[in-house]
């Protein structure tokens, strides 16, 4: 566990609270994007996004021990199970991980020893485990700045030796979506606003959420990470327009660095440029 500093807890209290509300029409906006009828720009950016990690999990395999972190309802467990040994799967929202718990049970070929805990990643208890592969999509950009040294600190302590970070970013040199005017009144749909200064409002069902929001310059997280004794590896777009798939691993982890590099496509950075993705 890890103590946070009091200037945070607030948003993430109500991001929290958002992601509670949420996880049955996010999971239905997911199961939309992922049926093959739908010829959406989003949709097939998804899908493509999809194989993409499916690729690179393959690549870095054998995963292992995993530990999925954010893994909200499932929805990616069903590409990283069958290549896992076992895997803890940790969620904050109730809702989410019963979603998940359906999802997972439905795995064919699925590893055996399969955990879902439902716990803040900064609080949850691992007892000593560690991990031969981390994974997490759609939550690194509601990591609070003021907590990226906490958060990478905690992952650091969970990752085995030779294990790898398997993630996603949002990229700043792509323009974010959402609905740039506020109204007075929260909706009753599901309404994304895009972000301000790291935070973005979410509304459903009539209430207003504030949400972690934050872009990267590739460049900036790899020399960030850099600085921490951390290699980033970029492997091309991401689940959505604006995100990225990357692997992590600690510099001084050479059978690591052979694992994230595998997939023979990951741009080295850090103390190298990063080419357009």
């Amino acid at each position: 566990m890890v103590d946070l500093p009091d200037v945070v807890p607030d948003i993430l209290v109500e991001q929290r609270d958002f992601y509670r509300a949420d996880a049955v029409q996010s999971d239905r906006w997911l199961s939309s994007l992922i049926d093959p009828g739908n010829d959406d720009v989003d949709a097939r950016t998804y899908r493509s996004g999809r194989q993409r990690v499916a690729d690179l999990l393959a690549a870095v395999g054998p995963l292992g021990r995993v530990l999925e972190i954010a893994a909200g309802t499932g929805r990616l467990a069903q590409l990283y199970l069958p290549l896992a040994d076992s895997a803890v799967l940790v969620d904050s929202s109730t809702e989410s991980l019963a979603l998940a718990t359906e999802r997972v049970r439905s795995i064919p070929d699925i590893c055996a020893g399969v955990e879902l805990i439902e716990a803040d990643v900064f609080e949850w208890d691992s007892s000593g485990q560690t991990f031969d592969t981390i994974f997490f999509s759609a939550w690194f950009h509601h990591v609070p700045h003021d907590v990226f040294d906490l958060f990478w600190g905690r992952v650091e302590g969970l990752l085995a030796s030779g294990g790898v970070v398997v993630f996603d970013f949002l990229d700043a040199r792509v323009p974010s979506p959402g609905h740039v005017d506020i109204p007075a009144a929260a909706t009753e749909d599901y309404t994304f606003y895009a972000p301000v200064d790291g935070v973005s409002v979410r509304d459903l069902g009539g209430r207003r959420w504030r949400v972690v929001h934050n872009l990267w310059q590739p460049d900036d997280l790899a020399r960030r990470l850099h600085g921490h004794g951390w290699q980033l590896a970029v492997h091309g777009p991401g689940l959505l327009s604006n995100m990225v798939w990357a692997t992590a691993y600690r510099l001084s982890d050479a059978k690591a660095g052979r694992r994230a590099q595998s997939d023979g496509v990951g741009a080295l950075t850090g103390d190298a440029n990063l080419p357009d993705t």
